[in-house]
């Protein structure tokens, strides 16, 4: 059969707590979920797959109705996120009416989050839950010999008017085996990055699950499961020969234990690669010797974590680290010649007025990492923060059902508003970037930092985004 694979495009991306000011100019990733899948496809059975990344490639739904029409694939298969169900829908009408006939499957995080209305939008014909890097080949292989539907795990499906709903897939836990992201499916520079030193970069997922339980994430608990060094080092290896030059582990967290980031670096230097590579990572996961051995295995730079800059914050968050963990590792990542990339949330459940959310800008300010990202924090469904919400009426129970059974361009977020309004949240956010980003010695260091004329563009136009609001 031959396989169509879409990455919709963000148009209609529902707003996050990230401001449009900033989320404009990070860039665009690869899809490696529909990479990974592809590359499973081809290893597992006889069909042809191709990949559609309308958002990297800016293709139109016009352009994609053409290729449907001439092209004729046997059936389709579209990502999503909850965030990006407008898009995801608006890419499986594009299909059904340029070829009413082909079947399309919906996949993603949204189908994890909102499995029991997977196939609410009747663009969809099946739908499948969990990872799928096994269970999507056998659909294809079923489907394709006429079998039964009923064996393959995770698989929600029409059948007549009956939705059927087959038993979970379960976790894979050998991650080693399985197949590297087809990344020859795309092109290497329709992607980028504002924070990457070189012209082309790719992403890598090295472990699965959540070990954490932040009041605001909505990653999937428990099942953490995480791949060997080589096996990592082996996709940087496979990566380069791509043409990528740099890469970012894009794991919530990629050193859960500390001995990871040094392996990792001893399997780099081995093999003798000669690239930069950077990581998400805890404050209370580092230690001296670990980001001695990153930096000379290429690490340029670490993204942590804190999100509050108060212990009384990071305790209701959950976050299991304090501000005096999150201040040395900032300082040792510094000492190392490692650059560091921080995330702070603002509005969260204790902060009660504009003093309280001061701190934490004020701490950011204090600690001064190379970069700093400020979010509102927003209320994700499947969260401890989203069961507190309701049970303060900050949001109805079913303000997310009523979202997926009718995904519109115009819902909205809702931020943790329970002392201070979306208004006030918003003003403080730019605050925020503005007290941070303006001081003299931070615009000079990121001035001697620039990489690039990309990454030139790509910052003023942010800057001059935090100047005006937003308005360009």
């Amino acid at each position: 059969m031959n396989v169509w694979l879409i990455n919709p495009r963000t148009d209609d991306m529902i707003s996050t707590e990230l401001p449009g000011f900033v989320a404009k100019e990070v860039g665009c990733f690869p899809p490696l979920g529909l990479l990974y899948v592809a590359g499973a496809v081809r290893e597992r059975t006889a069909h042809t797959v191709r990949i559609f990344d309308l958002a990297a490639r800016d293709m139109t739904y016009a352009e994609l109705a053409a290729h449907v029409s001439s092209d004729g694939p046997d059936i389709v298969g579209v990502t999503s996120t909850t965030h990006n169900l407008v898009e995801a829908r608006r890419a499986a009408e594009t299909v059904k009416q340029a070829a009413p006939g082909i079947p399309v499957c919906l996949g993603g995080p949204h189908v994890e989050a909102f499995a029991d209305r997977a196939l609410a939008l009747p663009c969809f014909d099946s739908a499948l839950r969990g990872e799928s890097e096994y269970a999507f080949p056998a659909y294809l292989d079923a489907l394709d010999n006429g079998e039964s539907l009923t064996a393959v795990p995770g698989l929600i499906y029409r059948d007549g008017d009956t939705i059927r709903t087959n038993p979970p897939s379960p976790p894979i836990n050998d991650l080693d085996g399985v197949p590297f992201p087809a990344r020859d499916l795309i092109r290497a520079k329709d992607y980028s990055y504002v924070l990457g030193k070189r012209a082309t970069f790719t992403t890598l997922l090295t472990t699965r699950g959540c070990p954490f339980r932040c009041i605001f994430c909505s990653t999937p608990h428990g099942g953490f499961r995480m791949r060997s060094p080589d096996s990592i080092v082996d996709e940087m290896e496979a990566c380069l020969g791509y043409g990528s030059e740099e890469f970012h582990f894009i794991d919530d967290t990629f050193n859960v234990r500390p001995e990871r980031v040094r392996l990792v670096s001893e399997a780099i230097l081995r093999r003798g690669l000669k690239t930069q590579w950077s990581f998400r990572g805890r404050v209370d996961k580092v230690d001296r010797e670990s980001l001695a051995l990153a930096k000379q295995s290429g690490c340029g730079r670490i993204h942590y974590g804190i999100e509050a800059g108060t212990d009384e914050g990071l305790d209701a968050l959950k976050k299991q680290i304090t501000t005096a963990q999150a201040e040395a590792a900032i300082r040792m990542t510094r000492e190392a010649g490692i650059s560091s990339a921080t995330y702070f949330i603002i509005g969260c459940p204790h902060e009660r007025n504009r003093a309280d959310v001061m701190r934490t800008i004020d701490f950011a300010v204090r600690v001064n990492p190379d970069f700093a990202m400020f979010n509102i924090m927003a209320i994700y469904p499947h969260t401890e923060l989203f069961d507190m919400a309701v049970e303060q009426g900050l949001v109805p129970a079913n303000f997310w059902d009523e979202f997926v059974e009718n995904p519109t361009p115009d819902f909205r977020m809702r931020f943790w508003n329970a002392s201070m309004d979306a208004e006030e949240l918003t003003e403080l956010l730019r605050l925020a970037y503005r007290t941070f980003y303006f001081r003299p010695s931070v615009v000079w260091r990121n001035l001697k930092q620039l990489g690039s004329a990309g990454e030139l563009r790509h910052k003023a136009a942010a800057a001059i985004a935090m100047l005006t609001g937003g308005r360009r």
